[in-house]
């Protein structure tokens, strides 16, 4: 049987942690994850749970090679020549991976989620690699929602093929909290990881039932060789294809997709609220990192990097020093910290 492998998805440049977060050092670089580390660094930790260092490939952007090479910890990196969104980086790696020989199966991951249970995620996985290694479908893995959440997409589980294993009713995208709401209170939704394994082959052959131009673009991928030869091969395909989710080019619309509801712990750390919910806090609630003072304050996050930033008798705000800028917002805001960063891109130009 072919060797596993592991595709990390790193070339986002998500913006909703500015002034921390920037094009140059986006949310996967930032010491976000478990014990200060990096979100990626400790998604290669646990993508190395279940396959070799040399069995896992980070795709992310040209001009980030080098900082991703930085935490990347024995895997093969490789960059992209522009943003294709999901379902190209994903096409094109399984393409290479087919020239390899063999039909392998591949988890993708993306680089910037946050999960510390190491091992209840290994041995899910291990399941889902079973599963699709035996049948030709496409695993994804479901996040049992903790309330009615309106910046996930959610799955819709459908009927029963195993123990905690569903075939896939639906997906969806972001919902209005009415709506989200109703899912919850009717049960059978479960927000979407964005988690999921294939062989290559399975999902070159859905992938090309539901885009087929996107699939005869992505052939002579399978001619790359080394990842020299892989980034030339990028550099004539990319500018060729569409821009385009996974999920809308293949799992809205494929009949064999299945879920598994997850075990382990999981949060795509949208923005500082929901970072903050997974450190420690001081006795009045505050989380503080690096030169961050906090003073009479309660329930504040105070983060600075080059320089101190302090808060003073504050209450739910949010105060960042980082890269010669600050934020401050109120906690409920920081879901709309991307408009500043849009904002401030937009003002250097």
């Amino acid at each position: 049987m072919p060797r596993r492998r592991v595709l990390v998805l790193a070339g986002g440049r998500g913006e909703r942690f500015w002034p921390w977060s920037t094009s140059a050092r986006p949310k996967q670089l930032l010491p976000l994850a478990q014990g200060g580390r990096t979100l990626l660094a400790a998604t290669v930790e646990r993508a190395q749970t279940v396959v070799a260092p040399r069995d896992v490939v980070i795709l992310t952007a040209r001009d980030l090679i080098e900082p991703v090479r930085h935490e990347a910890g024995g895997a093969c990196v490789a960059g992209e020549p522009m943003m294709r969104n999901t379902a190209p980086a994903i096409g094109a790696v399984a393409e290479w991976l087919l020239a390899e020989g063999g039909d392998p199966a591949f988890a993708v991951m993306p680089a910037d989620h946050a999960i510390d249970d190491r091992e209840a995620f290994r041995a899910a996985l291990e399941r889902a690699f079973v599963i699709a290694e035996r049948d030709p479908v496409l695993v994804t893995f479901g996040i049992p929602p903790r309330g009615p959440e309106t910046n996930f997409g959610y799955i819709q589980a459908g009927d029963r093929l195993a123990a905690d294993l569903f075939r896939v009713a639906r997906f969806t995208e972001k919902p209005d909290l009415a709506r989200a709401a109703a899912w919850i209170a009717g049960g059978g939704y479960y927000w979407n990881s964005g988690i999921f394994v294939w062989r290559a082959s399975v999902f070159l052959a859905a992938l090309a039932a539901s885009r087929p131009a996107l699939a005869d673009a992505l052939r002579p991928m399978r001619r790359a060789g080394d990842v020299a030869e892989f980034e030339s091969a990028l550099a004539e395909v990319f500018p060729t294809v569409e821009s385009i989710s996974v999920d809308y080019a293949v799992l809205e619309s494929a009949p064999n997709t299945v879920m598994i509801p997850a075990a382990f712990d999981w949060d795509d750390l949208g923005s500082w609220s929901s970072w903050a919910r997974r450190q420690e806090k001081d006795e009045r609630g505050n989380v503080r990192f690096g030169d961050a003072i906090a003073i009479d304050c309660d329930r504040c996050i105070v983060v600075g990097e080059g320089g101190v930033a302090a808060a003073l008798k504050l209450s739910d705000m949010v105060v960042v020093h980082a890269g010669g800028a600050t934020l401050t917002c109120p906690i409920e805001d920081s879901e709309r910290v991307r408009e500043v960063s849009v904002a401030s891109r937009e003002r250097a130009r």
